[in-house]
């Protein structure tokens, strides 16, 4: 006949049994974020092909295995102050395989046409060319952002890779310098340090990998060196970036001077400009004597004989 437990001991025996039961389906269930898509990274952006900014691309790895329950995130972009611009695609499926370093293309519909690779995930087009940030997201967790160019409110981290152009078959690369990390949202992220800017040639193509392991080749004989041949009426603005205030300077009389927003609005304008040589110091305020936010501004000259390209003006408060 067996030994009866008196109360207090059965109930330590309960407690101690619930202990164990739990503390068992702890150590055998996955964490959270090693299961879903928490650990991927971004490895490469290209804004653009040849100069035709409708051919995009972005590729991500695994960090982790069971990285590939991707379904309902999405990839959006953001300007260089931080304002959303868009999302430019969301996944309504999880990829095939989520095994450590696999990758996961997401490519415009031209991206698609110029190299014949379908990607894990079609998108629109809209990466911003030269300076933006890119980020790939879920529901309330932004996972990897990476800004570059002039940023000035980062998404994540406190530093911007190279401005991005889109002339040749140029991206911005992450090499081997992964996070190597197991994150929250988002992933700790050095943009700066991390993310290099590469050209794809004939010789030395950048490789680009969808989830089942096939990839492209993406290469061009043109390069992304802009023309050096001066513009016809030399424009510069000094500091640039700045805080307080510029110097806009001109070679000949330009007649009128303006200066724009990303947007094309008019921010501010000087006009009966007629003096060659001569400067003008704006001190970061609109028509109206309002202090502008942070960000990206163009300047030109209109009227005389020719008219300068835009000189790109950053304010940083």
């Amino acid at each position: 006949m067996p030994l009866a437990h008196p109360p207090a001991a059965r109930r330590c025996l309960a407690l101690a049994s619930l202990f164990i039961a739990t503390y068992a389906a702890t150590l055998l269930a996955p964490s959270p974020a090693r299961a879903t898509f928490h650990v991927m990274e971004i490895t490469k952006i290209m804004a653009g092909y040849e100069g035709d900014d409708a051919i995009e691309a972005v590729e991500m790895t695994m960090l982790a295995d069971g990285q590939n329950h991707v379904a309902g995130t999405f990839l959006r972009v953001y300007s260089a102050n931080g304002t959303l611009l868009g999302t430019l695609g969301t996944f309504g499926a999880d990829v095939g395989v989520g095994l450590t370093g696999r990758k996961i293309l997401l490519a415009t519909m031209k991206w698609r046409q110029k190299f014949g690779l379908v990607p894990d995930l079609q998108i629109s087009p809209g990466i911003p060319a030269t300076t933006g940030q890119v980020a790939y997201e879920a529901v309330g967790c932004l996972v990897n952002a990476i800004p570059y160019g002039a940023v000035t409110v980062f998404m994540n981290g406190t530093t911007a890779a190279p401005p991005l152009p889109i002339q040749g078959a140029t991206a911005l690369d992450r090499g081997i310098l992964s996070n190597g990390i197991f994150p929250t949202c988002p992933l700790a992220e050095n943009a700066g340090g991390r993310f290099s800017i590469v050209q794809g040639s004939p010789s030395q193509p950048i490789r680009f990998t969808r989830n089942d392991g096939t990839g492209v080749n993406v290469s061009s004989t043109v390069t992304a060196v802009e023309p050096t041949t001066p513009a016809p009426r030399p424009l510069r603005a000094s500091p640039n970036p700045f805080a307080h205030a510029t110097d806009i300077e001109f070679a000949s009389a330009p007649g009128r001077v303006v200066v724009h927003d990303v947007q094309g609005r008019l921010v501010r304008s000087w006009g009966s400009l007629d003096a060659a040589g001569s400067r003008i110091r704006w001190d970061g305020t609109d028509a109206r004597g309002r202090s502008v936010a942070s960000g990206i501004y163009f300047v030109r000259t209109l009227g005389g004989p020719a008219e300068t390209r835009p000189l790109r003006i950053v304010r940083m408060r």
